[in-house]
Order: structure tokens, then C-alpha cells, then sequence
């Protein structure tokens, strides 16, 4: 009799394991697919908030310019392929006017990427029009709020100082 009782107790316990087991498993599962898509949003936040602040820094440096600066590969110089391999990984992660708002200003920079290299075409020391460094000093502005709504921050001092509105003399080339 306590023999049989001690099978039944194994059985019950062995029973409630697999049981247990069967619960917690896909549990688990979730809980590790939820972190993983969350760390590839975050990723991918900090790559595109990266990108832009270096579009940031390039369209302030150039607007500072008297002249188009000489650009070999745009694809380094101005890069949007943070954005292009991220984008899908950041449309379920930002709301819906965060997404248009990035979607515009990638627009925007590929239009500026576009107008680096026609500037590159044309001869050397091309003016860089007051009405082109200050639209571009502008933008420059617009991308940082825009990697501040990110959750993105970082910058330079005078930024901040500023509130995005840097005073500058453009320097001679």
C-alpha cells in the first residue's frame, strides 16, 4: 500500500511538472520575443537618431560655408541607410506623426543629398547662397528636435545653450 502510494505521489508530481512545464514554456517564450523586438526598436532608434545627428552636423558645418563643400561619396558624407534598413523595425514603435515627420525629413535629406552632388558637378568654389546656408542651418535645427522626439538626445553645447538657434558667421573656404 505505501508503495502504491509513492507511485501515485510520483505520477501526481511528475504530472504537475509537465503540466507546469507546458504553462511556462510559452510564457517564456513571450516574454523573450517581447524584450527582443523592444531592443530592436531601441536599436533602431539610436541608429536613425545617430544618422541624424549627423546629417545635423553636416548641413550646420555647411551652412557655415561660403562655398558647396566637395563631396566624393555622398553615401558617407549625408548616409540615410540607418533609415532605409531600420524603418520597418521604427514603424510600429513611433506614433503616427513621429513616422510622417521622419518620413518627410528623409525626403528632405535625399533631396539635400541630391543637391550635394549637382553642387560637385558644376565647377569648383561654388557659391553657397546666404538664402541655401540659411535653410540648411534651419533644417539642421529641425533634425534636432526631431532626434529629441526619438528619445535621442546628445548635440553640442551651444545647442542646448540656444535652444537649436545657433548664431554663426559663415567662414570663408
Amino acid at each position: 500500500m505505501a508503495n502504491l502510494q509513492l507511485v501515485i505521489a510520483g505520477g501526481v508530481f511528475s504530472l504537475g511538472g509537465v503540466v507546469l512545464g507546458a504553462f511556462l514554456t510559452p510564457l517564456t517564450q513571450l516574454y523573450l520575443e517581447k524584450k527582443r523586438e523592444q531592443h530592436a526598436g531601441n536599436r533602431a532608434k539610436l541608429l536613425v537618431g545617430g544618422e541624424l545627428l549627423h546629417a545635423q552636423l553636416i548641413l550646420r558645418a555647411t551652412s557655415e560655408r561660403k562655398n558647396w563643400p566637395p563631396v566624393e561619396d555622398v553615401n558617407a558624407f549625408l548616409p540615410t541607410s540607418a533609415w532605409q534598413e531600420n524603418r520597418s523595425t521604427l514603424a510600429d514603435k513611433v506614433d503616427e506623426d513621429l513616422w510622417t515627420q521622419l518620413v518627410m525629413t528623409y525626403a528632405g535629406l535625399e533631396i539635400d543629398r541630391a543637391r550635394f552632388v549637382t553642387a560637385n558637378r558644376i565647377p569648383s568654389a561654388t557659391p553657397l547662397t546666404a538664402e541655401v546656408a540659411e535653410a540648411m542651418k534651419q533644417e539642421s535645427n529641425k533634425l534636432s528636435d526631431l532626434r529629441k522626439k526619438l528619445g535621442i538626445g546628445g548635440g553640442w553645447v551651444d545647442e542646448s545653450a540656444f535652444g537649436g538657434q545657433v548664431a554663426t558667421e559663415r567662414r570663408s573656404d
